[in-house]
């Protein structure tokens, strides 16, 4: 069986704010018995919120990625799904393939060392990034993916706000002009990233 593309997955992510189709995690629906049956495990009680996690496998530029899958479910209702990759896939090259697709609106969060960051969409997307660990930095990391859907109106849980509110506590929101000051100060992977999010807008 052919492995998703994790750029293809990733693009998903940035065309709806969470990936809308199942059989890019090699599955046949986001629900309970599914999950439970493909060996998820489930964190939380089933008749509450949990979280469902497993280890998925997929393809990107000749080799195999593996990213642990995340499924919310709040008593069966979907709320939301997203990636742990981990230092595996550069964030440039994702921002180079989603070059000519529309996306929304977005802003740039950042560290104040500018070592991690993320990148928050209007459609509640939430992509954090890190620079890489060993030796200079030069490049930042996509690590994790978090989709959500807008709250159910019968649901206390709203999962976007959420993410989006913990983004907020982890980073500080800086406008272009910061952005290229910081990346005059010789941060590499903070140049690539200006030079990749030019391409966008």
């Amino acid at each position: 069986m052919l492995l998703p593309d994790l750029h293809a997955v990733v693009l998903a992510y940035l065309a709806d704010g969470w990936l809308r189709d199942p059989a890019m995690a090699g599955l046949r629906s986001f629900e309970h018995a599914e999950l439970a049956v493909r060996g998820f495990d489930i964190i939380g009680p089933p008749q509450g919120l949990a979280l469902y996690e497993e280890q998925r496998r997929f393809r990107r530029a000749g080799r195999v990625v593996q990213g642990s899958f995340k499924v919310f479910l709040e008593q069966g209702h979907f709320h939301g799904n997203g990636l742990d990759l981990g230092y595996q896939l550069r964030l440039a090259g994702v921002l180079r393939a989603a070059r000519g697709q529309a996306l929304p609106p977005f802003k740039v969060l950042l560290r104040r060392d500018a070592s991690w960051g993320a990148l928050l969409f209007d459609n509640g997307l939430v992509l954090h990034f890190a620079a890489n660990l060993r030796g200079t930095p030069r490049h930042y990391f996509l690590t994790i993916v978090e989709g959500s859907v807008p709250a159910p109106p019968d649901s206390e849980l709203d999962l976007r706000a959420a993410s989006q509110a913990h983004a907020d506590v982890l980073y500080a929101t800086y406008a272009p002009a910061e952005l290229q000051r910081l990346a005059h100060r010789g941060h590499a992977p903070l140049r690539e990233l200006i030079r990749e999010l030019r391409s966008l807008r």
